[in-house]
C-alpha cells in the first residue's frame, strides 16, 4: 500500500539507485586487507578442525568422554565457520554485484 502511495507521489521515481562505487585510491588497500582476514579466518578454522579432531581421539584413546564431548563441540564450531565463511562472500557479492 504504501508503496503504491509513494509511486502515486512521484518520490520513488525521483530516488537515483547508483551501483556501489569505491572511493578513489581505496581499492588496492582494502582488497589486501580482505584478503589477509579470509586466510586468517581459513586458518582459524583449520586449527579448530585439527583441535577439535584430536580432542575427539585423545578422549576415545584415553577413556576421557567430556575431551571427546568438547573436541564434537569444537569439530562441529569449525564446520559451522567454514559454512559461514563460504556464505558470507556470497551473500556480499549478491548484494554488491
Amino acid at each position: 500500500m504504501l508503496h503504491h502511495v509513494l509511486d502515486l507521489v512521484g518520490v520513488l521515481g525521483a530516488v537515483p539507485d547508483p551501483a556501489p562505487q569505491a572511493p578513489p585510491n581505496v581499492d588496492e588497500p582494502v582488497s589486501t586487507l580482505i584478503s589477509y582476514l579470509k586466510w586468517g579466518v581459513l586458518l582459524v578454522i583449520l586449527a579448530a578442525g585439527l583441535v577439535g579432531a584430536g580432542a575427539i581421539a585423545g578422549g576415545r584413546v584415553f577413556s576421557h568422554h567430556g575431551a571427546s564431548k568438547i573436541g564434537i563441540g569444537i569439530l562441529l564450531s569449525a564446520l559451522g565457520g567454514a559454512v559461514v565463511y563460504v556464505s558470507i562472500f556470497a551473500i556480499i557479492t549478491s548484494i554488491t554485484g
